[in-house]
């Protein structure tokens, strides 16, 4: 497919033919790859890597719409530091705990009242607050 201005050619369209052509043959390395060197460092570094890994997968899928916010967010990084990082984790946790302990309450004062229905729904809102919980303590940084 040739898309022309008129009637030539545009260079820049050929010259972004070519870079897609490079990146696509680039990119086709797997990206289990890329996690593994990903795991390796810690804190913002780990983060840039995983961003850079979802870049690279959305360009060689061609899903444009998520393109834009990954990148915003690779540029973010500017101002990533691993305390902030450690002090988010933290207070992530320490919402969840909450969350977890509302929850408890929820299911003893269903349990009171006797209602099985209830009793169903408050046990499967606090099994989703332990799920969220254990997620955030077993993310990375």
């Amino acid at each position: 497919m040739r898309l022309r201005l008129g009637d030539r050619e545009s260079p820049i369209l050929r010259a972004g033919y070519i870079c897609m052509a490079v990146f696509a043959g680039v990119c086709a390395a797997p990206l289990a790859y890329a996690a593994a060197e990903c795991a390796a460092p810690d804190g913002c570094a780990a983060k840039a890597c995983r961003i850079d890994a979802q870049i690279a997968q959305v360009k060689a899928g061609g899903d444009v719409h998520r393109l834009p916010a990954l990148e915003r967010a690779r540029a973010e990084l500017v101002h990533c530091s691993d305390d902030g990082l450690k002090q988010k984790r933290k207070m992530a946790l320490e919402q969840a705990q909450q969350r977890i302990d509302k929850r408890e309450a929820d299911l003893k004062s269903a349990q009171t009242k006797g209602d099985p229905k209830k009793i169903k729904a408050a046990q499967k809102k606090l099994d989703g607050a332990h799920h969220a919980f254990d997620e955030i303590q077993s993310s990375p940084l």
